[in-house]
């Protein structure tokens, strides 16, 4: 059976004709891009920073389109609810049209619903950093070696049904939780999509592509995510993503988790943060 690409899922439909600084769309998402039963988060993002854009684009003035080169910079998303995977409706509106920074809001609907609420920031991304603070991600190789777990392979494949249109690769090392030890809540990993060059959406969704790091602590189960923070700080290179996700502070309620993205010539493309509940023992 056939998986669809990222293109395809990135695809928005548009309904009706619009109207000043407001669009609509639909998009369709497959079974691949689900956590469990429900959408993944990332995915949900990536599809509000496109249509984002996309109606950014679409509602510009005739007499002062939209400049090239921009892209969602930041997008704050919070999750109401989870949606199914199935159609889902974009309703967009922009709120700021500035010289350098505009703004626009996205709502996901399905069901009559209104499921996620994203803010999402357009603008230029960087290209070269003054100033990048040292990483354990710049001792990792640019490719995958020994001593890796494919998530396609491992009983992790049964939950993250990503592995079938992505390659994602885990430092083995770095996953206590698999040898039935406790460890920090740090993973390591790469990922790149099978078919297709990395590019600024699909970074977007590597920066929620890890799975809980509190399983290092023991904690295992459903850790949905409340609120999560992206930055698209450039656009990749072509080959591997790196990332680290990792937290520092595990409450017996919430947890935060970041994401830092590097491609593969070890540029920064991606940081993020989420709030999550801590999974239920039950």
């Amino acid at each position: 059976m056939s998986v669809p690409s990222l293109d395809v899922v990135n695809t928005l439909q548009q309904v009706g004709t619009g109207e000043s600084d407001r669009i609509e769309y639909t998009a369709q998402i497959d079974p691949v891009f689900t956590i469990g039963p429900k959408v993944h988060g990332g995915t949900l993002q990536m599809l509000t920073a496109n249509a984002a854009l996309a109606g950014f684009i679409a509602t510009a003035p005739a007499d002062k389109p939209a400049a090239a080169g921009l892209a969602p910079i930041a997008v704050a998303t919070n999750f109401l609810g989870a949606p199914d995977p199935a159609e889902i409706t974009l309703q967009v509106w922009v709120r700021k049209r500035g010289r350098r920074v505009s703004l626009v809001d996205v709502e996901v609907h399905q069901n009559g619903r209104n499921l996620v609420h994203s803010t999402i920031t357009i603008g230029t991304p960087d290209i070269e950093s003054h100033y990048s603070a040292p990483s354990s991600l710049t001792e990792l190789p640019a490719e995958p070696s020994g001593g890796v777990v494919y998530i396609e392979d491992s009983p992790m494949g049964d939950i993250m049904h990503l592995g079938a249109i992505l390659d994602i690769a885990i430092e083995e090392k770095s996953i206590a939780f698999a040898r039935g030890q406790k460890g920090d809540p740090v993973f390591r990993m790469w990922v790149r999509p099978k078919t297709t060059t990395p590019d600024g959406l699909f970074a977007i969704l590597a920066g929620d592509i890890s799975a809980p790091v509190v399983m290092n602590l023991g904690l295992f189960g459903w850790a949905p995510t409340m609120q999560l923070t992206t930055y698209l700080r450039r656009n990749p290179a072509p080959g591997w993503l790196r990332i680290e996700s990792s937290s520092t502070e595990v409450g017996h309620g919430w947890f935060e988790e970041d994401h830092v993205v590097v491609d593969s010539t070890g540029n920064v493309v991606v940081q993020s943060r989420q709030l999550a509940l801590i999974p239920d023992a039950d």
